[in-house]
C-alpha cells in the first residue's frame, strides 16, 4: 500500500491539474464567446446646408423652311440673337456652347379611301426643320439662373425657343463626404452612450461602421433612395450621411 500511495497520489494530482485547465479553458472560452456577442449596433447620421457652386443649362431653338438654305439662315439670325442676349447678361462666351445643326423633314400623310374600301395615304411635303441647341455650364449660378428665366423674353420677340430647367451641382461633395461620415460616426458613438448608459451598462470601442449612401436632396427633403438621390432642381441643398456602427459593451 505505501508502495502504491505515491504512485496515486502523482496520478490524482495530474487529473486535477488537467481539470483545472480544462476549467479555465472552458471559463476563457465561454467569456470570449460573451465578449462577441456583447455588441451594439446603432445608425448614426448627419446633415449638411450646401449652395450649389456649378449650373448648367440648355435651350434649344428651330427653324422650320421650304428649303435647308433658308433654314441655315433663320438659324444663323436667332443664333446672333442669342449671343446678343447673353453677352448683354455678361455671360462669358467660353461658357456657351452651340450644337450641329438636326434637321428632319416635315411631311403630312393625309388619308384617302379607295374604291375598294382600302385606306392608303398621300404625302405632301411641308418643308425642313433645323434645330440646334446651345448649353451653358458656368459657376455664375445665381446669374444663369436668372437669364434662364429671362429667356422668355426671346420667345415673346417670336424666337421659336425651347428652354430647359437649370440643374445645379455641388463640386466639393467629395470633401464634404469625408467630414460627413466623421460627423456620423460620432452621432452613432453618442447614440450607442446614450442606450448603454441608460440600461447600466458602459459603451466599448468601435468594433465595425458601415457607410450607407449619400442622399442630395432638397433642402427639408424627406425622399431617400437605396441607391442615394442627388436633386439637380434647387441651388439650395441638404447633403445627408448615414453610418451603421457596431460598438463591443463592457
Amino acid at each position: 500500500m505505501n508502495e502504491r500511495f505515491p504512485q496515486l497520489f502523482w496520478g490524482l494530482a495530474v487529473v486535477t491539474i488537467g481539470l483545472v485547465i480544462v476549467g479555465f479553458q472552458t471559463t476563457s472560452a465561454i467569456k470570449a464567446v460573451k465578449r462577441t456577442a456583447d455588441v451594439m449596433t446603432v445608425t448614426g447620421s448627419a446633415r449638411q446646408t450646401v449652395q450649389s457652386d456649378l449650373v448648367q443649362w440648355g435651350a434649344s431653338v428651330y427653324a422650320n423652311e421650304m428649303t435647308m438654305q433658308e433654314g441655315y439662315a433663320r438659324l444663323e439670325g436667332y443664333r446672333t440673337r442669342i449671343k446678343a442676349f447673353l453677352r448683354e447678361r455678361r455671360v462669358p462666351e467660353s461658357d456657351i456652347v452651340f450644337s450641329g445643326v438636326t434637321q428632319r423633314d416635315m411631311v403630312e400623310r393625309t388619308p384617302k379611301r379607295k374604291s375598294t374600301g382600302e385606306t392608303e395615304y398621300e404625302s405632301k411635303f411641308l418643308g425642313y426643320q433645323l434645330t440646334q441647341r446651345f448649353d451653358i455650364q458656368s459657376p455664375q449660378v445665381d446669374s444663369i439662373a436668372a437669364i434662364a428665366r429671362d429667356i422668355t423674353r426671346l420667345i415673346g420677340e417670336g424666337m421659336p425657343l425651347n428652354s430647359e430647367p437649370p440643374r445645379y451641382y455641388y463640386t466639393k461633395l467629395n470633401d464634404l463626404r469625408v467630414a460627413l461620415l466623421g460627423e456620423a460616426t460620432k452621432d452613432a458613438r453618442l447614440r450607442a452612450e446614450t442606450i448603454s448608459g441608460a440600461a447600466g451598462g458602459s459603451l466599448g470601442k468601435l468594433r465595425s461602421a458601415r457607410m450607407g449612401v449619400f442622399q442630395v436632396t432638397a433642402p427639408n427633403s424627406r425622399d431617400v433612395s437605396d441607391y442615394g438621390i442627388y436633386d439637380t432642381s434647387t441651388i439650395e441643398k441638404d447633403v445627408n450621411a448615414v453610418v451603421t456602427a457596431t460598438f463591443s459593451l463592457e
